[in-house]
């Protein structure tokens, strides 16, 4: 992602700080600020113990399993890989699970290699037997259904929560609601297609592509926020429920690291986990830093001064 990079040198300069270039093609160059010189890359990665693998927040088989075996909320999970698949097997670890699922490429980013609102298990296990060739290995999880909220997690710290809106067609009392989206699609980096999924969750909203929607109204076209087919942003930093962020320190801290963006599930993010359906659905080791910066809705967020600020403490 190109833009991180951007990001994180016009902050450098912000703070009085340089850059060097040090091998440009591999997204790699020094700062010099606040008195040190600290080599970076495209996305910032900052471990708890010197010893941690990569692999807590890149696999996501491994991820559930970390957060499971420390009793942190996240949906139920079955995890299938290539070498040792057995389709017997499987069937009865998809039986296990509640429909809708989600099945995933475990190591998968950036929207790829997912396959939602799966209905029942034979759909699944026919995902499963065409899909699971193409990767290592896969995860097939319950859905929740909620919000969805990014968390950037920086030490004992949240600094930075999103909002992440999913795409969506604002109706004018003309247009039908394809006309709007192919509108909408001139200014987004791809594409939403109009398939089957698309015609499902308008279904569920009791409108279809030929519908024309009421002024303001409003239908979503993607479960799940994808900010390159139009989804936005609503800065909520400020409302976070203290135990919520307890939830996320602690998961930073299972998968051993100071920094990590975690995409949670609730109702709502300013409200006692305790008291509606949460689920963390993902950690990233790596997280998105520019998403923070000029958000939709509300406030800038300058996590890249926190986080260097706490590289030069560490340094």
């Amino acid at each position: 992602m190109k833009k991180n990079p951007l990001i994180i040198k016009n902050a450098i300069l912000d703070m009085g700080g340089t850059i060097e270039e040090f091998v440009p093609e591999r997204g790699c160059f020094y700062i010099n600020v606040l008195g040190k010189r600290i080599l970076l890359e495209r996305k910032i990665s900052i471990t708890r113990q010197s010893y941690v693998s990569g692999q807590l927040t890149r696999c996501k088989d491994i991820t559930h399993k970390l957060l499971a075996a420390h009793g942190l909320p996240s949906p139920e999970t079955e995890c299938f890989y290539k070498k040792s698949y057995i389709k017997d097997r499987a069937e009865k670890q998809l039986s296990s699970l509640k429909y809708p699922i989600i099945l995933k490429d475990a190591q998968g980013s950036n929207s790829n290699g997912i396959f939602p609102l799966i209905g029942n298990v034979r759909d699944a296990l026919q995902v499963l037997e065409e899909e699971l060739s193409h990767y290592r290995s896969m995860i097939a999880q319950e859905m929740v259904f909620g919000k969805e909220y990014r968390l950037l997690v920086l030490d004992e710290k949240v600094i930075g929560a999103l909002e992440m809106i999913p795409p969506y067609a604002v109706g004018d009392g003309v247009s039908t609601i394809r006309k709007i989206i192919e509108e909408k699609q001139d200014n987004t980096e791809r594409r939403t297609e109009f398939d089957e999924k698309l015609i499902q969750i308008l279904k569920e909203q009791n409108v279809t592509l030929e519908s024309i929607m009421p002024k303001n109204e409003i239908a979503y076209i993607k479960k799940s926020s994808c900010l390159a087919e139009g989804g936005e942003t609503s800065d909520v930093t400020e409302i976070v429920h203290c135990e919520i962020e307890k939830i996320a320190v602690s998961a930073s801290k299972v998968v051993g690291k100071h920094l990590v963006g975690i995409d949670v599930m609730c109702d709502d993010i300013s409200k006692d986990p305790a008291q509606q359906s949460f689920h963390i659905i993902e950690i990233n080791g790596k997280p998105d830093l520019y998403i923070h910066y000029k958000p939709t809705h509300g406030k800038t967020r300058n996590v890249v001064e926190d986080i260097v600020k706490f590289m030069v403490k560490l340094a």
